[in-house]
């Protein structure tokens, strides 16, 4: 009896491990250059550009050379008659206030969670949420503070979170009416645990970028979901080179021209566009 008793123990705690372990997980990538984001000017805020050795660059896009998208929410989507219950997160989402930037830059928290402000830095601060569905608030952290606590979202949402007394700190926040969601790390991964089996639809959100949608099925607690945004600037500058090219050989003013001036500026359109361009 002591023996089936102690087997039994065993095998409620190797699935209260696995059930631990169980979780969503993924890559999120980008398709494309990201770009060189805007250097910050803090110049005009002497205490702001202290804390800083190295330049601070705008968060808009965050991806390093192999493409790996930081910032990037992936929740599971409710689909109408869908039942995603799940216990609030007890842990408190946060804003941090550090060196006259918002940390995180992106954050997903659940209707009913704990929120909190924090401001890192000893001098003033001005946390203004834009929400519009969400009770809004706006407020001035004077002094090193750490913590405020915040009433709790109500309603699903995204918006943005500004400070009034230096404009370029910009985060946003992202509410949602279940606890699966997560945000990708430097390296674009990303995992959200406890999501029940099932077949399901996953959202990956970014601030510039818009929505991607991917399918997965959770098997045993665990599924692999990968998502890849694309940026159409990007190829932007490739794409009007052809289309001015198409148009130019199809005027009579560019069938008059001199032939050496327009070979020049399809020579010129060929190095632009590249070899996978030429070839389309």
């Amino acid at each position: 009896m002591k023996m089936r008793i102690w087997l039994a123990a065993i095998a409620v705690s190797a699935g209260l491990c696995s059930g631990a372990m169980a979780q969503v997980a993924g890559k999120v990538t980008l398709d494309g250059k990201p770009g060189d984001m805007k250097e910050i000017d803090m110049s005009a805020v002497k205490e702001c550009a202290d804390q800083h050795a190295d330049p601070v660059k705008e968060e808009t896009v965050v991806a390093d050379d192999k493409g790996n998208l930081k910032n990037v929410i992936i929740s599971v989507k409710k689909e109408e008659g869908m039942d995603l219950a799940g216990d609030v997160p007890k842990t408190a989402a946060e804003i941090d206030q550090q060196g006259c930037t918002y940390h995180p830059h992106v954050l997903p928290v659940m209707i009913g969670q704990d929120v909190v402000i924090k401001n890192a830095d000893p001098f003033l601060h001005n946390v203004h949420a834009l929400s519009s569905t969400n009770p809004p608030f706006n407020f001035a952290q004077p002094n090193k503070d750490d913590g405020k606590k915040i009433d709790p979202f109500k309603t699903v949402e995204t918006f943005k979170v500004k400070c009034d007394v230096h404009p370029w700190m910009l985060a946003y926040v992202r509410v949602f009416d279940h606890p699966y969601f997560a945000t990708s790390k430097d390296d674009g991964t990303y995992s959200i645990a406890g999501v029940p089996d099932g077949d399901y639809t996953f959202v990956a959100w970014h601030e510039k970028f818009g929505e991607v949608e991917e399918k997965g099925s959770v098997k045993g607690g665990k599924a692999e979901v990968n998502f890849t945004f694309k940026n159409a600037e990007a190829a932007a500058p490739a794409n009007q080179m052809k289309e001015v090219i198409v148009k130019m050989t199809e005027t009579k003013a560019c069938t008059e021209c001199e032939k050496p001036a327009a070979s020049k500026v399809v020579e010129k359109a060929d190095k632009t566009v590249g070899p996978q361009a030429k070839a389309e």
